[in-house]
């Protein structure tokens, strides 16, 4: 995801931790380590982060990374976490900033890597970075850091844009102050529809990813400006091939991934090149009356125009989860 809230100064290492006991604070600076790079585009790269000590993390949530200068000038920005499976929970749990309970399973093989000795498994997380031209963070992270580099952590953080959905309990307030539709299926058995446009396709990745076989339907739409600018385009495509029919089990979760390209659409794809509309909004994603659970994330606009479509559309506002990046 995009760069958010700056610091200052140049940056090209981490810092140490700054003193604060984690165990006595959940949103402590964690020293982390970067484990493995992968490249998405020329202009984006996913990284692993080693983070002993994280708290178990929900897909949707967030982290805040702090890179230190030699000179102790720090810069911090916000990613979105693109994976959550190796956070070293084996369900999802709670964790938010509401204080709600985490519902259902992670996919399988959700444990980090092993400690020095094999005993303790070290959680480890997912971020994927855009480089920002003018970013102070998103350059070093997308151009020079290396498997070995330090960097501090801090998080996970979030708790209403996380699936599955918070479970909260009926006489809280939050029932009264966001009611559920009339005869909707309750949230964390709702089919789930995700809308990403650009970078903020990687929280929803982390959803895809988190799906496990009692999972309800769950369906993508990603709006990019062109094929090149596709986030993992390959793994997508595998998961929904694999979604569909049955195996000795049973039937498999369904997935559906539809593109949307804004400014030059591959050759052969059934839909020029253009912004996303209202009309083939409504025709993309799952219907009103299905009351799905909604997943909104992209730059501000984007969201602002989809979520606002959506309502019209008969959405229930309280069924539409948006997170948004951009300027501030």
């Amino acid at each position: 995801m995009s760069e958010s809230v700056a610091g200052a100064g140049e940056v090209g290492g981490a810092g140490g931790a700054d003193g604060v006991d984690p165990a006595g604070d959940p949103y402590a600076w964690l020293p982390a380590t970067i484990v493995s790079s992968v490249a998405r585009t020329p202009r984006a790269r996913s990284l692993t982060l080693a983070v002993p000590g994280l708290r178990p993390a929900r897909a949707g949530q967030h982290v805040d990374v702090r890179l230190t200068a030699d000179d102790g000038y720090t810069a911090v920005r916000s990613y979105s976490l693109s994976d959550v499976r190796a956070s070293g929970a084996s369900a999802v749990s709670g964790g938010g900033d509401d204080g709600g309970r985490g519902a259902g399973p992670v996919a399988d093989g959700a444990r980090g890597a092993e400690s020095a000795g094999g005993a303790v498994p070290v959680p480890q997380i997912e971020v994927t970075v855009e480089r920002l031209d003018d970013g102070e963070v998103s350059p070093y992270l997308v151009d020079a850091a290396e498997p070995g580099d330090p960097i501090e952590v801090r998080g996970p953080i979030g708790g209403w844009f996380v699936w599955p959905p918070t479970e909260f309990d009926p006489e809280s307030a939050v029932h009264a102050v966001l009611p559920e539709p009339e005869g909707a299926t309750p949230p964390t058995s709702a089919p789930v529809q995700l809308i990403g446009g650009g970078s903020g396709v990687a929280p929803l990745m982390a959803m895809v990813r988190a799906r496990g076989r009692d999972a309800p339907p769950m369906r993508l739409l990603a709006s990019v400006r062109d094929p090149g600018s596709r986030w993992y385009v390959a793994e997508l495509d595998e998961a929904a091939r694999a979604s569909s029919g049955r195996d000795a089990t049973g039937p498999r979760v369904p997935l559906v991934v539809d593109w949307v390209y804004s400014r030059t659409a591959p050759e052969g794809h059934d839909r020029p090149a253009g912004r996303l509309t209202r009309d083939e909004l409504e025709r993309l994603v799952l219907p009103a009356s299905e009351h799905p659970l909604v997943y909104v994330c992209g730059a501000n606009s984007f969201v602002a125009v989809v979520a606002g479509w959506l309502v019209e559309l008969g959405h229930a506002p309280t069924r539409v989860r948006t997170e948004r990046f951009g300027g501030v």
